[in-house]
């Protein structure tokens, strides 16, 4: 890790390289930091405790966790990424778990409207969906649509307001596949935009089977300023393999199961 042996060091630059080994290895523990500054695991405790409160780091089992924080309310626009390989390869495995004739909420966002690209095109199934991306992938399927109408943000490419939310009360889904633009160990799932937030959580309430949420590397320990729900309430994470295993460990000691795809 890049921190030295530094018995000396004032509270202030430990604290700084505590910041530094986290954002190279998004995970640390508190004997590993220990031992590399030189100083009590009490007194690394504390530094943590400290750092939690900034807001620049989430703990965890036996140390802490990277957590980035997002400002920016722009929803899901521009939300094309470098990563499109491990974008494609999570859409395709939330594909896989839709079974047939399953009813499935599907969120906003693209990774999940990509989901669809995946699905076999014999595939009967029903999509509950407020996302226009989503309903756009369907052509040449056999899916049924029902598309959850409301106002139309096309900054979200989706729709909100209470005629979704009325909509969604009339299923009981076998599944729902969700995208994420934050998800952290303490702060759950999360979204700048509160429109989302109400719809997505009246998904998960509606659904009886498992909850899934799709999520690329760039996603976790991102904090945005509305919470969907916490960790606990998910079953599924869906991952690239860009995010460490020390990190997808401590998604499952939240509650969710942590599967890099």
């Amino acid at each position: 890790m890049p921190v030295s042996h530094a018995p000396e060091m004032i509270p202030a630059e430990r604290r700084t390289r505590i910041v530094e080994a986290l954002e190279v290895q998004r995970v640390v523990k508190v004997a590993t930091l220990s031992e590399a500054l030189g100083v009590s695991e009490i007194t690394i405790r504390r530094d943590l405790d400290i750092l939690e409160r900034e807001g620049l780091l989430a703990r965890s089992y036996g140390g802490a966790v990277l957590r980035k924080r997002s400002t920016d309310d722009q929803g899901r626009e521009g939300a094309e990424v470098k990563q499109a390989a491990e974008k494609a390869r999570i859409a395709k495995a939330a594909a896989a778990m839709i079974e047939p004739h399953d009813t499935v909420f599907l969120g906003s966002g693209t990774t999940v409207a990509h989901v669809l690209r995946y699905v076999d095109p014999e595939l009967e199934a029903r999509i509950v969906t407020p996302s226009l991306g989503a309903a756009a992938e369907t052509q040449g399927l056999r899916l049924e649509i029902v598309f959850l109408g409301g106002l139309y943000r096309p900054q979200l490419n989706s729709v909100e307001g209470t005629w979704p939310l009325d909509m969604i009360g009339q299923f009981h889904a076998d599944k729902a596949i969700l995208g994420a633009d934050g998800l952290d160990l303490k702060a759950g799932l999360t979204t700048p935009s509160i429109a989302v937030a109400a719809i997505e959580l009246a998904m998960i309430r509606r659904t009886r089977g498992e909850v899934v949420v799709v999520a690329d590397f760039n996603k976790i320990g991102l904090v945005c300023a509305v919470v969907i729900c916490p960790l606990d309430q998910i079953d599924v994470v869906l991952v690239d393999t860009g995010v460490d295993k020390k990190v997808r460990d401590e998604i499952q000691r939240a509650g969710p199961r942590c599967e890099a795809v």
